[in-house]
């Protein structure tokens, strides 16, 4: 795919406005980030991995149950208890 895309001021910047085509093909949702790397003068834009919030991260996990033996210890060297 091959865009021509033109250079806008916005505020005192430039920007360019990715089209709906683009933004799907890199799956690429509102409010998402992008990696923005430049390579040999192209820019290359992936989209960034996000952090999972502590819900995200257990989805699903429903726990496990836990079962050990206690072990009694004794110190072997100079340990303090």
């Amino acid at each position: 795919m091959m865009l021509q895309l033109p250079v806008k001021q916005w505020g005192n910047s430039h920007a360019i406005r990715l089209p709906k085509s683009v933004l799907e093909a890199l799956e690429v949702e509102k409010d998402d980030e992008l990696n923005v790397e430049i390579v040999n003068h192209s820019i290359v834009l992936t989209k960034a991995e996000k952090d999972l919030t502590f819900q995200e991260l257990f989805k699903g996990y429903d726990g496990e149950k836990f079962t050990s033996e206690l072990q009694n210890l004794s110190p072997v060297g100079n340990e303090k208890w």
